[in-house]
């Protein structure tokens, strides 16, 4: 079973004296045992002592404190705990989930690895898929809560802290820490924009220490994933001029894109080592085994468009070692939030009770799936059957971060349990399994600090432009590829940029391309790679979707729809299925 868990050639691999092992990049994992507790634990630790292991660290630290010990570590890490004396296995990961930790029970044992396919190796594991979370995912573009594709198989939650008791088969969920409900959005809150930004600012430096400074070390092994946008360059601000000049960036993008032209404009400001790596179409000849790899990176939980496969090997060629990414960021602007994205109007009429961020979530989530998809899409579930299930599903999701009674702060409690939880830790995997990821934006006390902040602050630049114009002034004069303007610009300003930015995109003047044309490419390049995955002898002979409707979907999008988003995630569905062998 190890052997699937050991994605590529160069992981290390340790086993307990209790046949616990951790697997992954080296230096991040490891076992240790005090006298009858042993504990197999992978990933960081950002707060520990330096002459002390992260594994060490957490055991001791779990043995003597519990969770009141675990709400206090700072870090990205998952671990599992074995007593032999009482025969207790507990799981437990870091306070936002961030490295997936996949569970399921048998009729007589209990099995956790960090892939899907790690589990299937045993026979006692269903390989049916779930169907109530395929809804959710062709409904919303991700599952929801710990639910995944493969029914009885789950996901370790933020915080998570489970105990499995050998001898009767009990099993205790349970979470160490959850942010307050109610704390949100307190009119005199002591919260501020300057202590927001600080605390953001000592989650980088955090993240950053232990690199050298001195003029003698060239190499420090740290890059960063620059774009045009508000969170990486937010980050690469709050990192110590001496360590930027000894850092690399790098940016991707199509040729003439937007991102590399102001990333660049960026890393000549800190004087980092950039690069711009070109999405050329040149790999779209080789589209199958880039999705292929994505779905064994993340056993299909996650809708990718796997462009960024080829360019992973990038990073190692560069000699990084860690590498800092501005995910989550947009719990700064959530009017910049994907499908999160909410209206200064909406905000406003949630807060003041007259609109449901029930509705307003069902309204706004799903529209970038299933829109002009007018027949039912899974056999045997009709359309109205599959939207009440995914309504229900949701509602579920919002009903656990507080649901009405928060408001318009349920959107961002939304996004962080489910956004963040679901989504980021995937699209990080695929980083993660070439070199080791940080994420400054995830960090308790950040987020502590932005809850009590009223959600008027949280809406667009206001974080990003205090941290900026107090520490890294000259990154304002940098537009915001979001914008096409510069920070704290007026709104008129913004549109009218924004406006600019749109049309020069369209008349193909280099320097203002998007950062990929997926559409574009599945309706031209790769439509025989669509046809091959889900039309005849593909997808639509499972028996899993209506045939008509997937032929329909394909044939709209190729006449200029759009179905980008529908067609990616039947692509990974169908990719996910051979993979696992289900």
């Amino acid at each position: 079973m190890l052997r699937f868990a050991r994605l590529h050639p160069w992981y290390e691999t340790a086993v307990s004296s209790q046949n616990l092992a951790a697997c992954g990049l080296p230096g991040l994992g490891n076992c240790v045992t005090h006298e009858t507790s042993t504990i197999v634990f992978y990933g960081e630790i950002f707060n520990a002592p330096a002459d002390v292991s992260p594994a060490a660290f957490l055991l001791d630290g779990f043995l003597t404190g519990g969770k009141s010990f675990l709400a206090t570590v700072n870090g990205r890490f998952q671990a599992a705990v074995w007593d032999s004396a009482t025969r207790k296995l507990t799981l437990f990961c870091d306070l936002f989930g961030t490295r997936p930790l996949y569970w399921t029970r048998t009729a007589d044992g209990f099995l956790f690895a960090p892939q899907i396919k790690t589990l299937l190796q045993c026979p006692d594991v269903s390989r049916s898929l779930d169907r109530e979370a395929l809804v959710d995912f062709f409904t919303w573009g991700q599952y929801l809560r710990e639910r995944t594709s493969v029914e009885g198989v789950e996901l370790l939650p933020p915080a998570g802290f489970y105990t499995w008791e050998a001898e009767t088969g009990k099993l205790t969920k349970d979470r160490y820490f959850t942010f307050p409900i109610g704390s949100l959005d307190a009119e005199n809150s002591e919260s501020s924009v300057e202590e927001v930004a600080e605390a953001f600012r000592n989650s980088v430096l955090a993240q950053t220490q232990g690199f050298p400074l001195s003029e003698n070390d060239e190499e420090t092994g740290l890059g960063i994933s620059l774009s045009g946008g508000l969170d990486a360059r937010s980050v690469l601000g709050m990192i110590p001029k001496e360590l930027q000049k000894k850092m690399t960036s790098v940016a991707l993008g199509v040729p003439g894109s937007a991102d590399h032209r102001l990333a660049t404009a960026l890393a000549e400001r800190a004087g980092t080592n950039h690069f711009n790596y070109e999405l050329n179409t040149d790999f779209l000849e080789n589209y199958d085994d880039a999705l292929t790899e994505m779905v064994r990176l993340t056993d299909g939980q996650y809708l990718s468009s796997s462009i960024v496969i080829p360019t992973l090997n990038f990073y190692r060629e560069k000699g990084l070692r860690t590498l800092l990414r501005g995910h989550a960021g947009e719990l700064f602007h959530m009017t910049k939030a994907y499908a999160f994205s909410m209206k200064e109007a909406d905000r406003k009429s949630m807060a003041n009770g007259t609109l449901s961020p029930k509705i307003w979530a069902f309204q706004h989530l799903q529209a970038f799936m299933l829109d002009g998809v007018k027949t039912d899409l899974l056999h045997g579930i009709s359309r109205p059957e599959c939207t009440e299930m995914a309504r229900q599903s949701l509602n579920a999701a919002l009903d656990e971060v507080g649901g009405d009674s928060e408001r318009e702060n349920a959107v961002w409690r939304l996004y962080l349990a489910q956004r963040v939880f679901r989504e980021i830790p995937l699209s990080m995997r695929k980083f993660d399994s070439f070199v080791n990821v940080r994420l400054p934006f995830l960090n308790r006390e950040l987020e502590e600090a932005l809850f009590r902040l009223p959600s008027r602050f949280r809406m667009g630049e206001t974080i990003q432009h205090f941290l900026l114009k107090k520490w890294r002034r000259d990154f304002l004069k940098v537009k915001n590829v979001n914008t096409g303007t510069y920070i704290g610009a007026p709104a008129i300003f913004q549109k009218f940029a924004s406006l600019k930015h749109r049309i020069l995109a369209k008349l193909g003047v280099k320097g203002y391309q998007p950062y990929e044309k997926m559409g574009l490419w599945l309706r031209r390049e790769l439509k025989p790679l669509v046809s091959e995955l889900l039309l005849k002898d593909g997808l639509s002979d499972r028996g899993i979707f209506n045939p008509d409707t997937i032929s329909d979907v394909v044939q709209s999008h190729n006449s200029g729809k759009n179905h980008t988003y529908l067609i990616l995630a039947l692509l990974i569905l169908e990719k996910q299925m051979r993979f696992l062998e289900i």
